[in-house]
């Protein structure tokens, strides 16, 4: 059961980082998989990664 508990915490914060990568050059999917695999590493990747020129 507490492996279940950690497992949807995980995939909580993933999709969390995954959300703040919409508004960036990485996008969702890049920054889910890189936070899933490591928090650390996406949310490093996320925050170096450029943001989406919204004028277009």
């Amino acid at each position: 059961m507490e492996k279940a508990f950690f497992f949807l915490i995980a995939i909580s914060l993933a999709y969390a980082v995954g959300c703040w990568g919409k508004t960036r050059k990485i996008g969702f999917w890049w920054a889910f998989g890189l936070s899933f695999l490591n928090l650390i590493v996406g949310i490093i990747a996320v925050a170096c990664s450029k943001k989406i020129n919204s004028k277009q």
